[in-house]
């Protein structure tokens, strides 16, 4: 069973409820119905009393029978009666009724009919290149490298040889722009580098304002899904190539001297919006897909729907010149993680790392920590009914510049809202 803190009954599937209750099948009606974040009405067979065990606790609480098959969630109502240590609760996996992607014959096939995709290196977009529009009166800025930790040297300048050698950037003896570079280390310890433009070209450049998608129109889209493909496209933005003009306002500064960039890069404001435009002009009409900036989520309300889809947008990708990185993509899962929500054909669920981070989070003592707590549960709005009203009093606070020391009711409210 699952903890699932954005479901307010707890339910078990039909096929579960006749593993565990066998030909006991006596079923209450129950007057209230059930749907989904988007709106979907779930199939309810009735409901039933169970006694639940857990820990020196014994508890008689109902659990809701719904139709099909589907992992069993524990939902609000059971969590507010069970004690429940926090600390020592883990996220359990549960089996997919699904055939492992690997061993699925007809992906497998699919997915060998465009190797081109899946190859090794970046890609490149053919037939387009990305301008950055800079203001004609604009003065150029010229910032010196700075000094970048002595342990991270070596994986710049091996970042560094690499871009170039791929040909992401070429090296310069003279540029009157000039930006510092950012590094970033990613989780498998190599480095990422990043120009900080936000000192140079973001303050003179026009914002593509090009709109992203908002989370609730790609979870309408994915709604009623079977199964999920979620596509990474290989180093992103740099498989657009930059026109000639624009390559200059992006050169970086490093302790190897002046790079400038040939391909989009990230940092540059403008970026996010070229990117989306062009990913929706490659993939639009295909149904049940989203894009959103570098990724790629598809669904279908049968397999073979799924993969229809799935075969449309890889035989796009391949005309494109565009490449996607085979290791970070995920096809036909029961669910995917996406923005900080979990999505399965029953809806949308907050991430269960997330919710331990607002349960255990401790009382903010003042403007700041109260201003991140209240971000985080605001988050997760969608989960919490009347959440306005019931945060009007933390509101209160931080219009009256409280130094944090709450009284004891707004100390009681902060309990309350871990509840949820």
């Amino acid at each position: 069973m699952e903890i699932d803190t954005g479901a307010s009954v707890s339910v078990i599937s039909q096929e579960t409820c006749k593993q565990v209750f066998g030909s006991d099948n006596s079923l209450e009606k129950s007057p209230c119905s059930l749907r989904t974040y988007t709106g979907e009405k779930i199939d309810m067979l009735g409901k039933r009393n169970v006694t639940v065990i857990y820990n020196s606790q014994s508890v008689d609480l109902p659990i809701t029978v719904v139709k099909g098959t589907g992992p069993s969630l524990m939902g609000r109502d059971w969590l507010l009666k069970l004690q429940l240590n926090w600390k020592s609760i883990f996220k359990i996996e549960q089996l997919s009724h699904n055939q492992e992607p690997e061993k699925d014959k007809e992906l497998q096939d699919l997915l060998r009919k465009y190797p081109q995709v899946f190859k090794e290196g970046i890609g490149t977009l053919k037939g387009t290149k990305a301008r950055i529009y800079v203001d004609k009166d604009a003065t150029p800025k010229y910032f010196k490298a700075r000094l970048v930790p002595y342990a991270l040297k070596e994986k710049i300048e091996k970042e560094l040889d690499r871009l170039e050698k791929g040909g992401n950037i070429e090296k310069v003896e003279f540029s009157e722009w000039a930006a510092p570079i950012v590094p970033i280390v990613k989780p498998d310890k190599s480095v990422r580098i990043c120009g900080d433009y936000k000192v140079t070209i973001n303050q003179v450049s026009k914002l593509d304002n090009y709109p992203i998608p908002k989370t609730d129109d790609l979870y309408a889209t994915l709604s009623g899904g079977q199964a999920f493909s979620k596509l990474d496209l290989s180093q992103a933005y740099q498989q657009i190539v930059l026109d000639e003009e624009s390559r200059k306002y992006v050169t970086i500064n490093t302790h190897k001297g002046l790079y400038q960039y040939n391909r989009l890069p990230f940092g540059v404001s403008s970026a996010p919006g070229i990117f989306q435009r062009t990913m929706e002009n490659l993939l639009q009409g295909i149904p049940r897909v989203v894009v959103r900036v570098d990724d790629i989520l598809i669904t279908g309300s049968s397999k073979s729907e799924h993969l229809n889809n799935l075969e449309t947008v890889l035989g796009k990708i391949q005309e494109s010149g565009m490449r996607l990185n085979k290791d970070k993509c995920v096809f036909l899962a029961p669910e995917v993680v996406y923005l900080g929500h979990r999505i399965d054909q029953y809806g949308i669920y907050p991430v269960e790392s997330k919710v331990k981070a607002i349960t255990e989070a401790p009382e903010p003592k003042n403007v700041t920590e109260l201003k991140s707590y209240l971000g985080m549960l605001n988050y997760y709005n969608r989960f919490l009914p009347d959440l306005s009203s019931k945060l009007a009093p933390l509101h209160e606070l931080l219009k009256r510049k409280n130094n944090g020391n709450g009284t004891n009711h707004n100390k009681r409210l902060l309990n309350y809202q871990k509840l949820y």
